[in-house]
């Protein structure tokens, strides 16, 4: 008792309608790359696992960003608080991310391992995450999708088309899908220029791995006023879909900036 004023604790700790509004923290975990080459190095990566309750293997749902300047994987309160990943497990879905070679804040050359071939070393790398999720039973390997935004939607499309074998779906939000279309001031830094990297821009896009989609499904959603990835990238890559006769299904928003 202060003043005017009584506090009273109560011990919430078995209160039943507590624990279904708590939200669990994912469990951290590493994951080690395979080597580039016979005298390569491993590289542990960091990734957190929201485990649903129950007995695997799960449905699996690879959350995904990938790219420069991200790091989704924190020893903070962020994961935990990452409400679309939460929701997923409470539907019974494992939902994985890893912070593949490619992003930030791990050093210059574990950013710059994607240096001129964009698309390639960061799906290599959530690819090797499903694997060890499959391996240890957590992961169903006839049930899993990725899904991801902005640089996570160009590795969402880019992982299924390249590995179709291990993903079975993918929403992408407002995708890169061609580099040549985006900000030269971001692209250049990693890609180098259109004329200096050809092979690299080519391989890089979305539209030359489109066969790799068939048979499998495929949501592209895009806000149409969208001021960082123009619409121009899905617009381009639905034209290839089109003339390559895959289906695919998309969702536009016309009033919707970048972010989700």
């Amino acid at each position: 008792h202060a003043g005017d004023r009584t506090h009273a604790l109560h011990d919430a700790a078995d209160d039943p309608r507590v624990d279904e509004l708590a939200l669990r923290p994912p469990a951290l975990r590493t994951v080690d790359t395979e080597p580039l080459d016979a005298g390569g190095q491993r590289t542990e990566l960091h990734a957190a696992v929201y485990r649903p309750d129950g007995d695997g293997p799960f449905p699996t749902v690879v959350w995904v960003y990938g790219g420069p300047h991200a790091q989704l994987v924190t020893r903070s309160w962020a994961p935990t608080v990452a409400l679309r990943a939460q929701l997923l497990r409470q539907e019974g879905f494992c939902v994985a991310v890893v912070d593949g070679r490619g992003s930030t804040d791990r050093g210059l050359a574990f950013e710059g391992a994607l240096h001129r071939h964009m698309g390639t070393v960061e799906v290599d790398d959530q690819v090797r995450l499903v694997e060890a999720l499959v391996a240890e039973g957590t992961t169903d390997p006839d049930r899993v999708g990725i899904y991801g935004w902005s640089y996570g939607g160009y590795l969402s499309a880019m992982c299924l088309a390249r590995r179709p074998d291990v993903f079975r779906s993918a929403c992408a939000g407002a995708p890169v899908t061609s580099w040549d279309g985006y900000d030269t001031h971001y692209t250049e830094r990693y890609m180098g220029t259109p004329a200096g990297n050809p092979d690299g821009y080519r391989d890089a896009s979305v539209m030359a791995h489109v066969q790799g989609m068939r048979g499998r499904h495929l949501l592209l959603v895009h806000g149409l006023i969208d001021e960082n990835v123009h619409f121009r990238h899905t617009a381009r890559l639905v034209n290839a879909l089109v003339h390559a006769d895959i289906d695919h299904r998309l969702l536009l928003y016309p009033d919707e900036r970048h972010m989700p």
